[in-house]
This record gives structure tokens, sequence and C-alpha cells, in this order.
């Protein structure tokens, strides 16, 4: 009954325990929502924490990929920047090629341009970027330059647009390229002053007006000083921040945390899920650099579909920009249009036979052979199969399969021309080619095949030889006679490989010329008897008669020594005499005083040189009498020679008054000739002409063509030469004054030099003339020839 007893404020003992119960409770309950309250809101807090670093992983997640962006772009500038330079290929056109590049040029060139310019601030980037060993930045103008220093050259730079490397961002988000104070971005411009205060590799969360946020991270760029800056409005409470904590205030706290713990863990999965996308497009963008650098692209196709994929190396080959599904009819368009039907017919069968391996021209500017490849493989899915293959640039390799048949082409051409048989064999003695001759010459049309053996060959041509020996020269060589009366020297050699190469050579007329030769000799040796057994005055005849031969002819081998030697004695103090002589006519170290001495310096220059050109004549004509004189001829244009040495003359023959004039026929076919000798010859004629023709006269030069042979003429309206003096010219050292009257000063050795250089070239020189009316002498020179004469020449000195 004690809960009954009624206290001195009227509560009873049960009242007050109950009430005492009840505080408690309260206590407790309270202490229950304030525990719980308190869990909530430090788990609120966390997930806020939690959402705010999930927010900036991703968004640094998403600078780093644009950034890594860049700087693919980057070395695909750097590789144009290296064409550039190293292969010289159009600047232009380089620029044109590489996508977001407007320019590549010298540094140089950009430091040359306007100051203030858009040239001007990216070369003092690019020096700067130079000092500091980086590749690219931005300039004060919001340009992006790249600048390299190849190892042949001056630097060069490239210049792009800021905005056209960075992805298009929409309102309430930015992408912003920053270095230093100068920053480009795309997206909501509102947003642009939040990435100058933030460091390269920071990320934060910042107050923004209305009730947001501002989240911002910078992901510093290899190789530059700037930074790649993404930022995003984010509001302070979302609808799922409400939602969350009306659940946190209904349910209890063992299933709040349950599912916080699943939200962490969600968040979890969802960082792990980006840094492997991530880690995907590095690999991509480096697997795209590989196959850029290798000139390739991968590919895939399913066969029920109208579109292939490519990836940025296949559509760079096609000529097209980006890597992503192309529709078949657009991807023909860039095969050239004769290969059109050959990649349809391609595609069409490969659903057969599971494989595709096919080679087209790109339709593009400059065209290039691509070949593709590739198989058929099942889907992971099961669901259907896809083709998948690469693609490769081949160009070169075709340019140099293109290159090798052309040789090879060449080659059958002109072992199929050559007029003597020709086989060759491989390391077995097996026949691999054969020429017409070969078959021809042996009677085997019928035997020949690839394959067949030395062994067979040599049985089977027994039937069309008359005769064989060996050689005393060489004793691989056989002297052949067929059956037809001609005779072949067959000739075998190894080849590098172990084969065997076998040629004849048609010898029917030196084995002739040789029993000539027999002939001969017996015919001699019967007249060296005969004459034996004559009179012994014969042989005395013979006697002296050779030693007055030798006479003559040392007599000659010394009076060429004689003036060759004579020529260089006199050359070597009139090199002094004109040399000095010129120094005092020209006055170079002072005026000489009086002027008669300034006269008199010129007249020794006059006399040194005019004999100093007698000396070279002299010297020339003793070299040819020597045999000593050669010739280089060359395919020249007839007139240029000519041309060449009435312009030389020209002056001399103006001082006396007279006119030149060159009349020389258009379309001259060229001349095999030696373009000094044929200048030297036309300078002899013309200064012939100037000396033997007064004031006032004229001298005409005419090249010409007169069939086989170009004809150069030289005439003068001169005194002319008296008809019986004509055949004594062209010999040295003739004229036709006589010594007791000369009026006119030379050697004779003009005509000589020009007969003996028309003959070198196997020509002739012809000589008419009218006493006092005028002369004409023609050199008439074969167009071709004078090679082959020359290499007679030498040909018969070996011998």
């Amino acid at each position: 009954m004690a809960d009954q007893i009624v206290s001195f404020d009227g509560m009873t003992v049960a009242d007050k325990a109950s009430a005492r119960a009840s505080v408690r409770l309260k206590w407790t309950i309270l202490a229950i929502i304030v525990l719980m309250a308190s869990a909530l809101g430090l788990k609120a807090w966390e997930e806020r924490q939690s959402a705010d670093a999930a927010l900036l992983s991703g968004l640094h997640a998403q600078a780093a990929a644009t950034a890594a962006r860049m700087e693919g772009r980057a070395e695909t500038a750097e590789i144009a920047i290296r064409l550039v330079a190293e292969s010289g290929a159009s600047r232009s056109a380089i620029a044109t090629a590489t996508p977001g590049v407007d320019a590549v040029l010298s540094l140089k060139d950009a430091q040359q341009s306007p100051a203030g310019s858009r040239l001007e601030v990216a070369a003092q980037t690019a020096a700067s970027l130079l000092e500091q060993g980086q590749r690219f930045s931005v300039s004060s103008q919001g340009d992006i330059v790249l600048v390299s220093s190849p190892e042949e050259g001056g630097a060069m730079l490239a210049l792009a647009p800021g905005g056209t490397w960075l992805p298009a961002a929409g309102a309430g988000r930015r992408v912003t390229l920053v270095s230093g104070n100068t920053s480009v971005g795309s997206g909501d411009p509102a947003l642009e002053s939040a990435t100058l205060t933030l460091k390269p590799g920071e990320a934060r969360l910042t107050s923004a007006p209305d009730f947001n946020r501002l989240a911002t991270a910078c992901v510093p760029l290899d190789g530059s000083p700037a930074a790649v800056c993404e930022s995003v409005l984010h509001p302070l409470f979302t609808l799922d921040d409400l939602v969350r904590l009306l659940i946190f205030a209904l349910l209890l706290a063992a299933p709040v945390l349950a599912i916080v713990g699943l939200m962490n863990r969600l968040s979890r999965e969802d960082a792990v899920t980006l840094i492997e996308e991530t880690r995907e497009d590095e690999a991509d963008r480096i697997m795209g650099l590989v196959m850029r650098g290798a000139r390739a692209g991968y590919w895939e196709w399913a066969p029920g579909s109208s579109a292939v994929f490519l990836s940025d190396g296949a559509s760079d080959l096609f000529g097209m920009d980006g890597s992503g599904l192309i529709d078949v009819q657009a991807l023909l368009q860039q095969v050239h249009p004769e290969h059109q039907a050959r990649m349809i017919d391609t595609f069409e069968k490969a659903r057969d036979i599971g494989w595709i391996q096919t080679q087209f021209l790109s339709h593009s500017e400059p065209p290039l052979w691509i070949e593709m490849r590739g198989s058929m493989t099942d889907d992971p899915t099961g669901k259907a199969a896809i083709f998948g293959g690469i693609v490769l640039d081949i160009t070169e390799r075709k340019q140099s399969e293109d290159r090798v048949k052309a040789a090879e082409r060449r080659l059958r051409t002109a072992i199929e021309g050559f007029n003597g048989p020709f086989a060759l064999w491989d390391h077995r003695k097996r026949l691999l080619y054969w020429n017409r001759a070969f078959a021809l010459d042996f009677g085997l049309q019928d035997t020949l095949r690839p394959g067949i053996s030395y062994d067979t060959i040599m049985i089977a041509r027994t039937g069309a030889i008359r005769a064989e020996k060996q050689s005393s020269e060489d004793a691989r060589t056989l002297l052949v006679e067929l059956q037809t009366d001609r005779w072949l020297k067959l000739v075998e050699r190894p080849t590098s490989d172990g084969g065997l190469i076998t040629v004849g050579i048609d010898v029917t007329e030196n084995v002739h010329n040789e029993e000539a030769l027999k002939r001969q000799k017996q015919s001699m040796r019967k007249a060296v008897l005969d004459l034996e057994r004559s009179e012994g005055r014969a042989g005395e005849l013979a006697r002296r008669y050779s030693e007055e031969k030798a006479k003559a002819e040392h007599a000659a081998h010394t009076k060429s020594a004689f003036l060759a030697n004579m020529s260089h004695e006199l050359r070597t103090p009139l090199n002094a005499i004109n040399g000095f002589s010129e120094i005092l006519a020209h006055e170079l170290y002072g005026p000489l005083g009086d002027q008669r001495y300034k006269g008199y310096a010129h007249d020794i220059l006059t006399s040194g040189q005019h004999l100093l050109d007698m000396i070279n004549d002299i010297l020339d004509m003793a070299k040819i009498e020597a045999g000593k004189m050669t010739i280089n001829p060359q395919p020249i244009d007839p007139v240029d020679p000519v041309d060449a040495a009435v312009r030389m003359i020209r002056r001399k023959a103006e001082d006396k008054g007279i006119q030149i004039v060159l009349d020389a026929q258009p379309g001259l076919p060229d001349l095999d000739a030696d373009h000094r000798a044929i200048r030297q010859m036309v300078l002899n004629l013309l200064s012939n002409a100037i000396k033997f023709t007064d004031s006032g006269g004229t001298i005409t030069v005419t090249v010409e063509q007169r069939g086989a042979d170009i004809q150069i003429g030289v005439t003068d309206t001169g005194i002319g030469i008296p008809i019986e003096d004509l055949p004594r010219l062209a010999k040295p050292f003739e004229q036709v004054s006589g010594t007791r009257d000369r009026n006119y000063e030379g050697t004779g050795l003009g005509l000589a030099l020009t007969k003996s250089f028309a003959e070198m070239h196997g020509g002739h020189m012809s000589l008419s003339s009218i006493e006092g009316e005028g002369t004409t002498v023609s050199i008439l020179l074969p167009i071709s020839g004078a090679s082959e004469r020359v290499a007679e020449e030498e040909a018969r000195e070996v011998a």
C-alpha cells in the first residue's frame, strides 16, 4: 500500500516513480534522438564529403583526359614540324593536313612579323619555351604555340587557336587552358575567373551565388607550363540531399547505416570504373599514336551493317577526320574510282570466305596505296560475327615494286634485243630464263621450258652445232660453229647465288678475218721469201728507206717537242708581262704621271696577249701533231657555242666597224661535240674574217642542218683568196701573203687548228673564196658519232 501514500505535494509515490521513469525515458529518447541526430548529421556530413570528393575526382579525371588529348595533338603538331624540317615538305600543305593547326613556320620568320601581331606574340612565347625547355604553351593572345628545335635547321613553331584544341562545354560548365595570367576556354564565360587562382594539380569547391557551389580541378600538361582546368556549377542542396535527409529521419540507425554503407560501396565502384575508363582512354591514345607513326589503323565491320568503324589512324589514311562509324558508301568515295568495284566485290566475297585482303588506291591528293586485311571473329555475346583488321600505307612498297618491275622489263627488253644467245640457270643448273636467239641458234624452239636441266640442253643442241673448240685465252669460253656457217663465242660465268649465265657473241666476221689474215700472212711470207731472193739492192733501199723514215719521224717528234717546250718557256714570262702591263694600263696602284706611259703599257698588254694567243695556237697544233689533243664530246645545242664565240669577238669587230650577223636555223637537234672545241673553231674563223675584212664590211655566221650533219659557215665580204692559194691553206704556218710583204699578223695556224678539230669530230672543213668579194669557210659536223669516234681511237690506242 506504499504506492498509495500521498506526499506533501499531493502526488503518490507511484506517480513520482512513474514521473521519474517518464523523465528517464524522455531523457533516454532525447539521448537516442540526439545520438541519432548526431549520427545522422555526421553521416550526412560524411556523405557530403564523399560526394564532394567523388565530384572533384571525376572532374579531375575529365581534366586529365582533356590534357591527354591536348598532349596527343601537340605530338601530332610536332610530327608535322619534323616533316617540314626533315623532308622539306610544304609548310602550308602540312599545316592544312594537321587537324587544329593554322600555320607551321620557322621561329626566325615569326620573329620578323609586325610588332603586336599574332605571329610576333607567338614568337615571344616560343622563345620563352625554348629557354625553359618546354614544348608548348598559351600566348598572351590566346593562341596555342608549339615549338620544336630539330637537329638540322633552326627552331620551328606551330600555331593553333586555343579554342580548337578544347572540347565544347555548355552552360554551367567550362574547360580552360591556363598559363600564368592568360587563359583560353570554352563554355560558360561566367566561370572564367575560377581557374586563375588555382594551381596545376589542385582541385577545390568554393561558394557561388544563388545557393550554388563551384567545383574546379586543374591538371598540368606534360612539357608545358600551362594546365587544363575543368569548372562546373553544383547546387548547394539537391533533391537527392533532401530525400536522403528525410529517409535518415524516418528510418532507424541500422537501415540508415546499411544504406550509407551501400552508397559508400557504390561510390567506390564508380571511382574504380572511372579510373579503369581513364586507363582505357590512355591506352587507346597511345595505341593511336603508335598506329599513326606506323601509317596504319584498325577497322571493324559487321556483315549486316552498312557502316564501318575506323580508328584515327585508319581515318587519316582514307583522308577523313576522327574515328567512329563511317557509312560504307562514304568510305567508297575515298577509294579511287577504278578500284571501287574491286572493293565492293571484296566485301561481298568476305561473307563467304571469312577474310579480307586487298590493295587499292585512295582518292586523295596525293593518292596513297592502301592494303586492307582482316578476318572474321566471333562476337563475345555469340549473337553475330564481325570482321576486324588493319589498314596499312604501302605506297613506298608499291613504288619500290614498280621500280623493280620497270627495271626487270628494261632488262628483259635489252636481253631480247641482244642478237646473241643468252640463258640464265639456277644453282642446280636448271633453266630460268632465255632469249629468242638462244632458241633459234641451237634449234631448241620445241625443247625449252623453265626448269629443264643444263645437261639436257647440251645434248639437245648438238644437232645445230657443226664443230666446237675451247678458246686458247679462257678455259670457260667455247668457239662454236653452227650448221648455218655462223661462229659463236660462248662464255659461261657463275652468279653470286651459285647460278650460271651463258652468253653467246657472233664472231663469224672475226673468224673469217682470222682466216683471211692467215692467208695474208702466208702471202706476205711468200713475198718476203721472194724479196730475199731478189737483188741485194732492194734490201739496201728498204733499209735506207726505214732509216730515212725513222729520221723524219724523229725530226717531227723533235720539232713538236721543241715547239711545246718553247711555247711553255715563252708563256711563263708572258704571263708576268701581261699581268704587270695590265696593272700599269689600268693604273691599279695610282696614276703613272704621263699619259704616254699608260698608252705604252696598253701597247705592251695588247702585244703580249697577241703573242700569248699565238703561243697557245702553237701548243694546240703541237698537241694535235703529237696525238695528245683530246676532245670531250657531249650532247649540246649547236647554236650555243657559236653564239658564245660571236659574243666574245663582237667587240673586236665593232672596234673595226664590221657587223657580225648570226643566222641560226630554229629547232636544230642536239650535236654530239666538244663545246670548247666548237667555240674555238668559230673564234678562229671569225678572227680571220675580221682580219681580212675592211671597215664597213659584214660577216655572216650560219648554223643549219644538212641531212645527218650540222653545217657552221662563216662568210665575210673581205679581200678574198686567189684560187691558186686555196690548196695550201689549212696547213700549219701557211698564209696567203708571202713572208716579205705580209700585211696581216698571225701564225697561219687558225685554219689548221680548225681543220684538225673538225676531223677529230668526224667532220671536215671546206673553203671557198672569190678574190676581191669575200671568203666562205664551212665546217660540216655529224650530229652523232663524235663519242663513238673517240671511243674507237681510245680502243686503238689500248690495242
